[in-house]
């Protein structure tokens, strides 16, 4: 009956905001279209559903068993596939499908996972949970598809005063309209604000209401938490499909990620081609038409463009890997750290979600806006600021170890092992607040080196190949903990069997040499 309860209130709480913020919007002619509310509410379900339950997988799977490993490995394993399909969702919302039929897909598969959450123990049927969290891999991933379609509404009313529709794409009315660059970046910071509102709004709604200790005062089970998320995240998905007719995509393009396949698929051929004995020989004999020769050249000259972003892309090939220990530590925070939470003063009363989702998401937004107000009368800064990122990381990690020495002090002094120690849970703070300064200054200077490295066609693309490359570090922190579980044994069943506290030594030393690594890439190789 409480949850019945909840269910309405929450329900009753966002129709009420949906409404507001629609008769706000239409008043004050700032979005003055349906369709932007309703992309404001679904982001708004999809940031609640994040917060109360994807960004905390690693304290759900431990809630049922206390396996560290394994539910490092699962919370991993979700973390890195959304990172990695983050570039395989754009390429259907671009090149395939469009932005509308993509989300779609993407919010149906997060619907299911969290479904699957509620239905099964993440432990009984281990197969099963790989799938959910593939499935809720495919929702996260498609959040920048979300935030392209919420840039481009706001662009088009900022041009045309409404939203574009295929009515109101007339020529003669796109003649006159603004299409100059600082009012597309105007447009798109505008959006920006937007989109982090929604996000908060749903970060502040999994806090207060819908956690397993909201400060609210209101206890769900995880069972609660799912069927919440899945009924507000489906109201918000009906509602967005009334809407599909308001929303209008321009052609569809091919995305620069398709390169690589093109290169690979042509050498590939000319190997196949070159093993072909009579390949060449038939050609010459059949003979070679005038518009095999055109077709021909068009696909050098296409192969020859392919192969000089390639090159401008693997030239960037080291900064790349100087950001892989980044994507570990960035790993090491969305599992140990929360972990750390365990124990400590007051750990029964505060829900976790203030630590990775405010704490660490407010200083990731916060401390780039700062660095470059402090940093105004410098131009072409990106190394500096990416060296500053990584700097926070050595400091998170000595943070983190030194919290985890006292912590487990104090833990062997207690007869029950799950009791709360009289450290303060303050002192959690710190190394999230370092983990969103270290993840805010690399992301944006790295992002920013991209630009200013490649072609203009390939600027809007950076964030896509950062997210690969956050991919494939958080797989690879899957295999470290795995090694130093089987090899060293620092990693026992419960965080109060194992040594956190050698492995977050490791990691400073890792973080040590790699900023030193990139102080002379940074230096020497991109001078």
């Amino acid at each position: 009956m409480d949850i019945l309860v909840l269910i309405s209130y929450l329900s009753l709480a966002a129709v009420g905001i949906s409404t507001v913020a629609y008769v706000y919007f239409d008043r004050k002619s700032f979005v003055n279209d349906r369709i932007v509310a309703i992309v404001l509410g679904l982001m708004i379900s999809r940031s609640l559903t994040n917060s109360a339950v994807v960004g905390i997988l690693m304290w759900y799977f431990s809630y049922y068993e206390g396996n560290l490993v394994l539910s490092a490995v699962f919370s991993n394993i979700q973390d890195s596939l959304s990172s990695l399909l983050v570039i395989f969702m754009a390429n259907l919302s671009d090149s395939f499908f469009g932005r509308f039929r993509t989300l779609l897909f993407s919010t149906t598969a997060y619907i299911g996972g969290v479904f699957l959450l509620y239905l099964f123990n993440p432990y009984d049927v281990k197969w099963l949970i790989v799938i959910a969290l593939v499935l809720l891999a495919l929702g996260t991933s498609g959040y920048k598809v979300l935030d392209e379609v919420l840039i481009e509404l706001v662009d088009d009313i900022d041009t045309l005063k409404k939203p574009a529709t295929l009515k109101n794409r007339d020529p003669e009315l796109m003649d006159n309209v603004d299409t100059s660059e600082e009012r597309k970046q105007l447009s798109k910071e505008r959006a920006e604000i937007w989109s982090r509102i929604a996000y908060v709004s749903g970060t502040i709604i999994a806090i207060l209401w819908v956690s397993p200790s909201g400060l609210a005062g209101v206890y769900l089970t995880w069972r609660a938490i799912f069927l919440i998320c899945i009924c507000f995240m489906t109201t918000q998905l009906i509602v967005f499909i009334r809407g599909y007719k308001l929303y209008y995509q321009e052609e569809l393009n091919q995305r620069p990620a398709m390169i690589f396949f093109r290169v690979i698929g042509h050498y590939i051929g000319k190997y196949l081609c070159k093993c072909d004995c009579g390949c060449t020989a038939k050609r010459k004999h059949s003979g070679t038409t005038q518009k095999a020769e055109g077709q021909d050249d068009r696909n050098a000259n296409l192969h020859k463009q392919d192969m000089a972003k390639v090159k401008i892309l693997l030239k960037i090939f080291p900064m790349w890997v100087s950001y892989f220990v980044v994507a570990l530590i960035s790993a090491t925070g969305s599992t140990f750290f929360i972990e750390q939470y365990s124990n400590l003063k007051t750990s029964n009363k505060l829900p976790v979600q203030i630590y990775n989702n405010l704490i660490q998401e407010g200083s990731k937004f916060l401390i780039p806006i700062i660095y470059k107000k402090v940093t105004c009368s410098r131009r072409n800064n990106q190394k500096v600021k990416i060296g500053v990122g990584m700097f926070c990381s050595i400091v998170c990690c000595i943070s983190a170890w030194q919290l985890e020495v006292h912590r487990l002090k104090a833990v062997k002094k207690l007869v029950d092992q799950n009791a709360n120690t009289s450290i303060s849970f303050l002192l959690l703070v710190p190394q999230f607040l370092l983990l969103g300064c270290m993840e805010g200054l690399t992301n944006d200077g790295l992002s920013e080196f991209f630009k200013s490295q490649v072609d203009k066609d390939l600027e809007k693309y950076g964030e896509d190949y950062i997210e690969v490359v956050l991919g494939v570090g958080k797989l690879f922190t899957i295999a470290l903990i795995l090694i130093f579980k089987s090899r060293l044994g620092w990693f026992g069943k419960t965080i109060n069997d194992s040594r956190l506290d050698k492995y977050y030594i490791f990691l400073v030393c890792v973080c040590s040499v790699n900023f030193l690594c990139y102080c002379c890439i940074a230096t020497f190789w991109f001078k």
